[in-house]
């Protein structure tokens, strides 16, 4: 059966919120999202870190750039612990730039 990254993204869809037309989801829920997109072999581009301000939700500057990185494994590994160690204090949701337009079995 041959699966989109659309696909794979919205069956996570529930556990976050949509804003800017990213899906953003808490750190807990994108480590378990790293996991698959490891085992799909698809590259994380970037992690950007979101955070309240008062009821609002604003992207924080601070963000993980991994868009020069070419091997799935190691972006991953990368975006993994960042979201793991190096949130910035304050993070209640994160969200990936992937690569695009990828399909898999």
């Amino acid at each position: 059966m041959i699966e989109t990254l659309e696909k794979l993204i919205s069956q996570y869809q529930h556990l976050g919120i949509v804003k800017a037309e990213e899906l953003l989801l808490h750190p807990k829920d994108a480590i378990r999202l790293t996991d698959e997109l490891e085992q799909k072999g698809i590259l994380i581009l970037g992690v950007d870190p979101w955070f309240y301000i008062g009821k609002k939700i604003a992207e924080d500057p601070r963000s993980l750039d991994l868009s020069e990185i070419t091997d799935a494994k190691i972006s991953v590994r990368l975006a993994r612990e960042f979201i793991s160690n190096r949130l910035p204090e304050g993070t209640a949701f994160v969200s990936f730039v992937l690569e695009e337009d990828k399909t898999f079995l």
